[in-house]
């Protein structure tokens, strides 16, 4: 009988010790990560230009050159606060841009670019991501005759009519203690920006 009560307290210690130790691991990591953000948060600066009446002049090219619209579209259920600018919960189309060396992300109303955001981070996309993110089921023989039908129709007939595919892109947000943590997939390259939150 006291094999078995020494046991059972033994065990009850050693899931104590477990949890108080998985605990002061994740409180460490939370700080190491909140104190990295606030030092990337104050490295960042606000853009020093404005597009003029809010027009990406690269864009008519992108709606000539894509099949269709190439920028994915956003949906903010919160505000996002960068700096002296805040950008309030909506739809935005966000198109990645590059201006005097540095790497930006456009956030687009109706065509407009409304905010300018920088980006604080690149990297590259793993060849396999998108196909693990948007697994494609194997298509019926309609599917592929339709699919063939148009991309003869959407690059092979006539120059004026030729279309690229659009880039493929993921758009992952997250919640960083007291900031938002956003990555733009877009085509073969990662956009890392941050938001403190309101």
């Amino acid at each position: 009988m006291a094999i078995k009560k020494f046991k059972i307290t033994s065990l009850i210690l050693l899931i104590v010790l477990l949890f108080s130790f998985s605990s002061v691991f994740a409180d460490e990591n939370t700080l190491k990560n909140s104190a990295n953000y606030d030092e990337i948060y104050s490295t960042l600066e606000e853009v020093d230009f404005e597009y003029i009446f809010g027009i990406d002049p690269h864009q008519a090219d992108e709606y000539t050159k894509y099949m269709y619209s190439p920028y994915p579209l956003f949906r903010s259920g919160v505000d996002l606060i960068f700096k002296s600018k805040k950008i309030p919960a909506g739809y935005y189309l966000l198109t990645p841009r590059e201006k005097n060396g540095k790497t930006y992300v456009l956030f687009k109303e109706n065509g407009r670019v409304s905010y300018i955001v920088p980006v604080y981070k690149e990297d590259v996309v793993l060849e396999t991501f998108y196909e693990e993110k948007f697994p494609h089921p194997k298509p019926t023989g309609l599917q592929r005759v339709h699919k063939k039908v148009m991309d003869f129709i959407g690059t092979k007939w006539g120059h004026k009519n030729q279309r690229t595919p659009i880039p493929q892109a993921y758009i992952e947000f997250s919640d960083a203690g007291s900031y938002w943590d956003m990555i733009l997939y877009y085509g073969n390259k990662k956009y890392y920006l941050l938001f403190k939150k309101s």
